[in-house]
């Protein structure tokens, strides 16, 4: 599920062809295979990648856990677009038919094995990748047939989804919430003994567009039923004498948008450091564009 899903989803359609097309209605298992229609040798069946673009109804923006030291980077989801060709090499009265009937087993053969792999498990219980056949109007196949060289041919038109890609970038989680006593005790001094904490919880507020910690000056945070936080110099911040099961974490900010969560105490283990990613708002700095830089530069 790294860069080469996109290459292993295209070898896995062209394996269940394969298997079960050969030799029913083609000969040979070399003769289907990956290509471009502008292109196709000596293929009998041609099966093209013609379009990648991202999942609209997977996306994940969220850390996902590795183990209790290490998250990583949220993964892409895509939804990849096939054109399946048959090229009958047959004799010229018999071709066309040929053609429909090769056609007619690859539906059959991809309906039958249509789950043709899964995500990862980082976000709860894995997807399945299926590939299904589309429903496109004849005008809109001809648009897709980019190839000026070569008349249209009769072919199918296949979406597989979803298709993730991992992220390879990862992240220490620094602290842990049994360390709360040692912060406190560092900002405190004696004055810890004196105090009752109750249930505590420390609260880490990163920017979702970086993954950076966001500085306190930058955002307030505030919590329902708790004293106001302690604040550290790594941006952790330390709630205490927590009022029963529930409460909500409040962040205000002008650079990012407004967060409200809702934390429930009986769900949440206390284990770990309560991260909260907050979403760039209208008034976060924009990134110099590469033409604007460049012009600076003359």
């Amino acid at each position: 599920m790294g860069f080469s899903s996109i290459s292993e989803v295209g070898n896995h359609i062209v394996s269940i062809l394969r298997r079960e097309l050969v030799p029913d209605v083609v000969l040979h298992t070399g003769a289907i295979g990956m290509c471009s229609p502008e292109d196709h040798g000596d293929f009998t069946i041609g099966v093209y990648l013609y379009d990648i673009s991202p999942n609209n109804d997977l996306v994940e923006r969220r850390m996902a856990a590795i183990d209790r030291r290490t998250q990583v980077f949220p993964s892409t989801f895509l939804t990849l677009r096939y054109i399946i060709t048959a090229y009958s090499m047959g004799d010229l009265k018999f071709r066309t038919e040929e053609e429909h009937r090769i056609l007619g087993r690859v539906v059959q053969a991809l309906a039958d094995y249509s789950v043709i792999g899964r995500t990862s498990s980082l976000y709860g219980k894995p997807m399945d990748t299926r590939i299904d056949l589309e429903r496109i109007e004849p005008g809109e196949k001809i648009k897709l047939w980019t190839f000026p060289n070569k008349a249209y041919r009769l072919s199918l038109f296949y979406k597989a989804q979803p298709v993730e890609i991992t992220s390879t970038r990862t992240r220490l989680i620094a602290s842990r919430v049994r360390d709360v006593n040692v912060f406190i005790r560092d900002i405190l001094g004696s004055e810890m003994d004196t105090l009752s904490f109750g249930r505590t919880m420390v609260v880490l507020c990163t920017d979702a567009k970086t993954g950076r910690p966001v500085e306190g000056s930058d955002v307030r945070v505030v919590m329902d039923h708790a004293r106001h936080p302690i604040l550290k110099e790594d941006c952790y911040r330390i709630f205490t004498n927590i009022e029963g099961d529930k409460t909500v974490i409040h962040c205000r900010s002008q650079l990012y948008k407004q967060a409200d969560i809702e934390v429930d105490f009986r769900e949440w283990d206390g284990s770990e450091v309560y991260e909260i990613q907050l979403e760039p708002g209208e008034h976060y700095p924009k990134e110099q564009s590469p033409l604007s830089f460049d012009e600076g530069n003359e």
